[in-house]
């Protein structure tokens, strides 16, 4: 990993790029974590993100920062329980004074299976490969 990719990581926050219909790329800020090289985070369940991913699942990372380092890859929707509460954790560890505003509700959308991950797989060679970052 790049020293520019390591420092953009650790902010914990990308502008996360998917498709319309028309082909336009649609920017929208949200977390990140990354675990065993794909980066993770999670959205409610009817998001646009979600819809987009549906529609075309190939996305872009800009880590760090709307212009920050690009990494195109395959996103995918993933239900399970266990690696949503792990990307819960991972939140406390990386935002804890905004989780500790936010976290009931977040919670509460996790519980009644309103918030789902989205994984994304990047493109070879994967930049990220063999990064866990934070260690939950």
């Amino acid at each position: 990993m790049t020293p520019e990719l390591e420092r953009a990581v650790k902010r914990y926050r990308q502008w996360f790029g998917s498709y319309k219909k028309s082909g336009e790329l649609i920017k929208v800020q949200v977390w990140l974590t990354v675990n065993n090289g794909c980066i993770e985070f999670l959205t409610p369940d009817d998001s646009y993100k979600v819809k987009r991913i549906r529609r075309n699942s190939r996305v872009i990372c800009y880590i760090g920062d709307k212009e920050g380092p690009q990494i195109p890859g395959t996103a995918e929707i993933v239900m399970g329980r266990n690696a949503i509460w792990r990307v819960y954790r991972a939140y406390w560890k990386t935002h804890p004074l905004i989780m500790a505003l936010i976290a009931v509700s977040i919670r509460r959308r996790i519980e009644t299976r309103k918030r789902v991950l989205v994984r994304v797989h990047p493109d070879e060679p994967n930049p990220l490969a063999g990064v866990t970052d934070p260690a939950v």
